[in-house]
Formats: structure tokens, C-alpha cells, sequence
């Protein structure tokens, strides 16, 4: 088996004196107005009829049975499971690589009383594996002269017609993680193809379904993030001062046109809540100084000092403010 490489705006008058300033500091510097922060968990891995199979792999916490997990413990042990999101007939076998960041998470070995089992153990995978069977299923790291993560590359029979039942969620591997300190953006567990290697000098292992005769890339994967609690902040205050000041905006052009000190909170700093870190929020800080209104809350400029009602879906997290 080759592994296969898959690799309105403002209207008022007083609204003039913010947005003439932002235009000179625009025109001066010539910068780049906005930025976007997308994140996303679900990701298109493999393109094109020929080299992929419509099925996709999925990480999920066994805590919420979700991706993503809010994490408010400073330390702990959490379970994961991998699961075949099988859409094809046939599926007869798998490979691939998950990527952690070993400052944040160690991934512990499996207790499994059959070692050929290992880490499918308690899976659905290991109902259907029928000897002789192929399963390479471990944890590599710097010691295997790899990235740390997970690699498991499965043949369910050589020689029965073994495979996953089609149109359902099989799951396919049982893992436990020990969880250090999560940093305020959090951390991934990540579908990686080409990182890791079972062992030094070997080939790194790719990313591929088995299907048949055949097989290729899945078509999406679904990585795991394990994020802390949303930090509380006053939208505006890019400098984490507790108030609303002229200093809000001239820290924030600074930061995005001259290399200045990126806020530590960048939903403060996304003034106008529009998931985006542009001109528009050094304008809107400004309008508000010189007389704008302020309903209360994070939602808007000037507001309350809540946590963002809509989370992190907008791709913009708060990593610190210490003034709520």
C-alpha cells in the first residue's frame, strides 16, 4: 500500500473629524485597510473526482462529542475518538496523521489487553477486523525523528472482505490526552499528511481511504481544537486601559501600519463587531469619543464589559484584558 500525497457609515457631523484623520493616516501610510481571522475546523482536504473518495475523517472530545471543546481546567486528562465518516461501499482500510502541539497536550498510550488492537481498541473498526489484518497505530515524536502526533495506518483483512458499514460515523481510533496549560487561542489537534513518521529515515505517512480496489484523499477532515473560556473585555479598548481613549486608535493604526504592538485582545480592538480589523474600527472608536452613542454591551463600541455574546465565530479571539 503506497500512501497517497494529498495534500451607515458614519453619517453625522462630528463623524467627519474621526474620518478625515483615519484618511490622512490611510493616505501617508498606504496601508492595507482590513484583515479577516477566519477559523474554521471543517477543512476541504482533497479536490477532484480522480484522486478522492467522498468520505472524510473526524476528530471529536468524548466530553461533548464536538470538535471543539471549551476547556476551563488548568491541567487534566480528556479522551478523544477518531471516526470514518464512511460514504463509500468497500472501505477496507485507512492512513493518516494527527498533529498536536506537545507544549499543551501529551497524548498517552493506550491500555488495550489486545496489543494488536492497541488503539482501535473499543472502536467499531475493531468489530470488522478479520486475520490477518494490518494495523500501525502509535505515538511519534522527536524520539521517531517526527512532529508529535498520532499516525495509524489500518488494513482491516488481507484476505476477508472486511469493511466499515457505509452511511455512518465508524469510529476508528480511542485516544487520551494530557492537557497542560491551554493558551488563550487555544490549541489544535490537526489532520496532518507528510509530518509524521513512525520511525527515523522512514517516509512520513500521508492521508488516504482505502476503498476497494481504489481509494484516495478524503474529501474533508475535521480537526480537533480545545479552546479556554471567552475572556471578558470593553469593545475599543485596544490597550486594555478600562476606558475608552483617543489612545485606542492611535495604538491601533499604529499597530496595523507601522509594526506597532498587536492587541492582546483583538475582539477589543474589532470596534465596529464586524469579525474584520480594518480602518473602520480606529474611525468608529473615534466617532464615539467626539459623540457618538453607545448601547450598552461587548456588541457595540464603548459598551459594556461581557464576554462576546457570539463567541469566537467571527475567527477573532481575546487572548488577554485584565480591566473587566
Amino acid at each position: 500500500m503506497k500512501p497517497q500525497e494529498f495534500g451607515p457609515l458614519l453619517n453625522s457631523p462630528r463623524a467627519s473629524i474621526a474620518q478625515g484623520f483615519c484618511l490622512l493616516v490611510f493616505l501617508v501610510i498606504s496601508g492595507v485597510c482590513a484583515s479577516g481571522f477566519a477559523q474554521d475546523n471543517a477543512e476541504i482536504f482533497c479536490e477532484g473526482e480522480e484522486l478522492c473518495v467522498p468520505d472524510s475523517f473526524v476528530f471529536r472530545w468524548d466530553e461533548n462529542g464536538e470538535s471543539v471543546l471549551v476547556f476551563d481546567g488548568e491541567e487534566g486528562e480528556l479522551g478523544a475518538t477518531v471516526f470514518l465518516d464512511t460514504r463509500s461501499d468497500m472501505v477496507m482500510g485507512w492512513y493518516y496523521g494527527l498533529r498536536h502541539d506537545p507544549a499543551v497536550l501529551t497524548l498517552l498510550e493506550n491500555d488495550c489487553d489486545e496489543e494488536r488492537i492497541g488503539f482501535l481498541c473499543g472502536t467499531d473498526a475493531a468489530e470488522y477486523v478479520v486475520d490477518p489484518f494490518y494495523n500501525l497505530s502509535a505515538i511519534v515524536g522527536e524520539a521517531e525523528g517526527s512532529e508529535a502526533g498520532f499516525i495509524s495506518a489500518v488494513i482491516l483483512s488481507f484476505v476477508a472482505p472486511a469493511h466499515l458499514p457505509v452511511g455512518q460515523l465508524n469510529s476508528i481510533a480511542k485516544l487520551t490526552y494530557r492537557v497542560g496549560t491551554v493558551p488563550g487561542t487555544g490549541t489544535m489537534v490537526r489532520f496532518v499528511a507528510d509530518e509524521l513518521r513512525p520511525m527515523p529515515e522512514s517516509p512520513a505517512v500521508g492521508v488516504a481511504i482505502e476503498v476497494g480496489a481504489g481509494g484516495g484523499g478524503p474529501q474533508t477532515v475535521v480537526h480537533g481544537r480545545l479552546d479556554v473560556p471567552f475572556v471578558a473585555f470593553r469593545r475599543g479598548d485596544v490597550n486594555d486601559s478600562g476606558a475608552l481613549e483617543v489612545t485606542d486608535a492611535i495604538n491601533f493604526l499604529t499597530w496595523m501600519f507601522l509594526g506597532g504592538t498587536a492587541p492582546a485582545c483583538m475582539d477589543a480592538a474589532d470596534a465596529d463587531n464586524n469579525g474584520r480589523l480594518g480602518l473602520s474600527d480606529a474611525i468608529n472608536v473615534l466617532v464615539f469619543l467626539f459623540g457618538g452613542d453607545a448601547p450598552p454591551g461587548p456588541a457595540t463600541v464603548g459598551g459594556g464589559c461581557e464576554a462576546d455574546p457570539e463567541g469566537d465565530d467571527d475567527g477573532l479571539l481575546c487572548e488577554s484584558y485584565t480591566n473587566c
